[in-house]
């Protein structure tokens, strides 16, 4: 839990500088301060002023102007130097959770000023993740450690430079916009698919092999061909008998339940029905989705495998734990009874 300390300094780092895609580093989104060299300096040089106004010598006096000078010229450039970048972030990729979560950024500077040598870096504004590296002209990679199964975001990330002679640090914290799923990490084990019958119910834990046929063309009609493969259509046109020819294949129909694959190990579970659903997607089949109280409704493609991926990251064990022993307790009344 936050600090009271820091949730107000959160809340105003939240009206300084808003949540956004695209950042310019300008005087409303950057701090400067010191670092450690630059207050060594500093403070050497206030003893040296107090020691050559007391003992009125000049030299000294001369050496501490010419210093503090340097300062203030490193202050300006400090900045000159930081506020030329333009920060852009692109979407987190939605990852698995034995993966590092990816941090898409592009950094560009102005084009009327030149591409100066910065130490720029960037941190992930938590505890939780440390990340330091160095950023680069153009697209950059930041992998952040990995994230518990569910719905996330980065949260702010500070960009600092120490830029040109260490004694100044200029730094920001700029909210990652949007947010990104972390699906359990995949763990290969046997398909248990549940047979749909007419009515749209699950009946018994068998897979069902659908066999579906596709038109590849018209050849000449043969005695075992089925009636129903002629074309009439070319009878009528007087082209004699020819039959449509057709390639069967083969795929994989029924829906996934979790309560199959549940045990006490929840965790295991859900990485278990996460590689059934990659596998099922991957052979382009037709499956419904069932888990908790929450069904999804048989289809294929990328856009189904995301929302069943969804429902698993998003699924919490205490919220549906009924659901699942009312589903198991109808699964064993349905192979006793021989109804759905």
């Amino acid at each position: 839990m936050k600090s009271w300390t820091q949730a107000r300094v959160d809340r105003w780092l939240d009206k300084r500088i808003p949540s956004s895609h695209a950042y310019q580093l300008d005087v409303n989104n950057t701090f400067i301060l010191p670092t450690r060299f630059g207050w060594a300096i500093a403070g050497l040089m206030s003893c040296l002023f107090i020691l050559g106004t007391n003992y009125q010598n000049n030299v000294i006096l001369m050496f501490c102007y010419f210093v503090f000078s340097l300062l203030l010229l490193a202050l300006f450039h400090s900045y000159v130097s930081f506020v030329q970048f333009h920060v852009v972030f692109r979407p987190v990729a939605d990852c698995f959770s034995n993966q590092h979560a990816q941090l898409h950024l592009d950094l560009s500077h102005k084009e009327n000023r030149s591409a100066l040598h910065s130490l720029s870096n960037i941190a992930v504004f938590s505890k939780l993740y440390p990340v330091y590296e160095y950023l680069e002209d153009g697209s950059n990679m930041i992998a952040i450690s990995p994230f518990s199964r569910g719905l996330h975001h980065v949260g702010r990330v500070s960009i600092e430079s120490i830029f040109p002679f260490g004694l100044f640090r200029c730094w920001t914290h700029l909210t990652v916009p949007g947010q990104f799923f972390v699906f359990p990490a995949p763990s290969p084990c046997s398909l248990q698919l549940r047979r749909q019958n007419a009515k749209g119910n699950t009946g018994n834990k068998l897979g069902v092999p659908v066999t579906s046929e596709d038109l590849q063309g018209i050849r000449d009609y043969r005695d075992s061909d089925p009636i129903h493969h002629v074309s009439w259509k070319h009878f009528a046109k007087g082209q004699g008998l020819l039959s449509k020819d057709f390639s069967e294949r083969s795929a994989i129909s029924g829906w996934l339940h979790f309560s199959d694959y549940f045990s006490e190990n929840v965790e295991q579970a859900l990485s278990e029905v996460t590689f059934q659903i990659l596998a099922l997607s991957k052979q382009d089949a037709n499956f419904g989705f069932s888990i908790g109280k929450q069904q999804i409704m048989p289809n294929t493609g990328m856009q189904h495998q995301q929302q069943c991926l969804e429902a698993v990251a998003l699924y919490r064990h205490k919220q549906h734990a009924h659901a699942i022993n009312e589903s198991i307790n109808n699964s064993i009344y349905a192979s006793q009874t021989g109804r759905p």
